[in-house]
């Protein structure tokens, strides 16, 4: 069965906006998305959206939208999880902002899990859960980032962790950073 078509610009639109660009989009951009209703503003939305994220204007290709196409390519393939598409995933997302992970950890953590009783009622007990740590050295950010973190005197080394559960993978750590990256792609103001 094939999907509906769009009936305006602002729905197919907002189509586009839940995809993968999601990791990209800012507050700014959603609060302008919201508001086109011509096919005419959506179109100039988008080329403007990727227009602001080119690092190198002047050449004939947007390095950065071409990157991000072939990242999203990739978390297709990689990060399918049930009917969520790969990119849409949490490991998807941090591919696509960060690009692959130069170093990668699987391990498996304890944590506290409430375990009902049946007598004595329930009780707190821990369990373990599996984890994939990415981590990304100063030499594989983005210099942009790098900057940040040291403006902040944070570390210049980043771990992203993920929690790998039965049915999903959820983000445990790193949500700072990948929105802190998202916000790093718009090169142009």
């Amino acid at each position: 069965m094939a999907a509906a078509e769009p009936e305006t610009a602002s729905e197919e639109l907002l189509d586009w906006a839940q995809g993968p660009v999601r990791w990209l989009l800012l507050p700014s951009d959603w609060r302008e998305l919201k508001k086109i209703e011509e096919p005419n503003e959506a179109l100039n939305f988008v080329n403007r959206f990727w227009r602001l994220r080119d690092p190198d204007p002047s050449s004939e290709e947007n390095e950065f939208h071409a990157a991000f196409l072939r990242r999203v390519e990739a978390a297709d393939l990689l990060y399918t999880e049930g009917d969520a598409r790969g990119s849409l995933t949490p490991r998807g997302r941090a591919l696509i902002l960060l690009g692959p992970p130069p170093r990668m950890q699987l391990a498996t953590e304890d944590t506290l899990a409430w375990k009902p009783g049946r007598r004595s009622g329930a009780r707190s007990t821990t369990r373990e859960i599996r984890v994939e740590i990415w981590r990304y050295g100063p030499e594989d950010l983005p210099d942009k980032l790098i900057r940040v973190l040291r403006a902040a005197e944070l570390e210049t080394a980043v771990e992203i962790k993920f929690h790998l559960g039965r049915r999903e993978v959820k983000l445990a750590a790193g949500e700072n950073t990948l929105i802190t990256v998202a916000r790093l792609a718009l090169v142009q103001e």
